[in-house]
């Protein structure tokens, strides 16, 4: 869907895209006169681009006096792949591959057309529990909260993915960020959860604790929202590797709550790996021990 949108806009289109984000920070819906005031174009060609993004619903008229315009999360999706695409980080939208409470990834290629995956955040009312209980941060509540908080998000996990990338850590590359899209290697793999069997479950653990052991002691960084549902597991006739993915609610471990945050992210680890594939030998002592650097092994 987002290709076939970006295909029926137009440079004007995207001129008035950028200005209404440069706004998203002090107006819910941009007057009207601001446009006229910061875009190059003429009133006739403004009012026909306006129309035309509202259309596709990537802008949305302020229902008060219709002389203001908010953008939409499908807007801010567009806007980034034109950023990315005028980069050249991106060159070809693929369909949509994964679909979460907080955002939506789809397929893409570069121009070497080896694959991607761009991950859209979209935090919403929906997430806005489980958003503000696992997050440390925030951002000032502006015109547009959610669409704010979704760029700060992006923001947020591409930060750590750079880190944890330079680290070796077990997680996908990335090649990029705009607003609230991130741009990574595509990874071929099941997600943790759907994983019914397994060659080696010790391995896979291992990979996952070794991931967040190198965060802790080399980042000082804690995942704080670690479960089955965000490692992917890719799968070769040789062997399984595991990738722990959504970061943008880590912790630093001297913050008061990155303990009790850590303690909880081991506990679900570990309490499915003991139902799942029956590992029982396991403590989340040993664990926890080995993840902050007191011990060197957790069996």
């Amino acid at each position: 869907m987002l290709h076939k949108i970006f295909g029926k806009l137009s440079k004007e289109d995207f001129i008035v895209l950028n200005v209404v984000a440069r706004y998203l920070d002090s107006y819910e819906y941009v007057p009207l006169r601001i446009l006229s005031d910061h875009i190059d174009l003429s009133r006739k060609t403004l009012n026909e681009s306006l129309k035309r993004l509202v259309s596709l619903h990537l802008l949305t008229t302020d229902p008060q006096n219709l002389l203001g315009y908010k953008m939409t999360f499908t807007g801010l999706n567009v806007l980034s792949l034109k950023r990315l695409a005028d980069r050249g980080i991106v060159k070809m939208l693929g369909p949509m591959i994964g679909v979460g409470k907080e955002s939506v990834v789809y397929l893409a290629k570069d121009h070497m057309n080896r694959s991607l995956a761009i991950k859209f955040y979209r935090i919403g009312f929906k997430s806005f529990k489980n958003f503000s209980k696992k997050r440390s941060y925030d951002v000032k509540s502006g015109g547009n909260i959610w669409l704010l908080r979704s760029i700060f998000s992006a923001e947020r996990e591409y930060e750590i993915f750079n880190k944890l990338n330079d680290i070796n850590a077990s997680v996908p590359r990335v090649f990029g960020r705009e607003l609230n899209a991130i741009v990574m290697e595509y990874i071929e793999g099941v997600l943790l959860y759907k994983l019914k069997v397994a060659k080696d479950p010790y391995k896979i653990l291992r990979d996952i604790l070794e991931t967040v052991r190198k965060a802790y002691i080399e980042l000082g960084v804690v995942h704080s929202d670690l479960s089955q549902y965000n490692v992917l597991v890719n799968i070769s006739e040789e062997s399984e590797r595991a990738y722990v993915f959504d970061w943008p609610q880590w912790v630093y471990f001297y913050e008061p709550s990155a303990e009790n945050l850590l303690i909880r992210d081991l506990n679900i680890l570990i309490r499915f790996f003991r139902n799942r594939f029956g590992i029982k030998d396991i403590s989340v002592d040993k664990v926890y021990k080995y993840v902050t650097g007191e011990a060197e092994n957790f069996v």
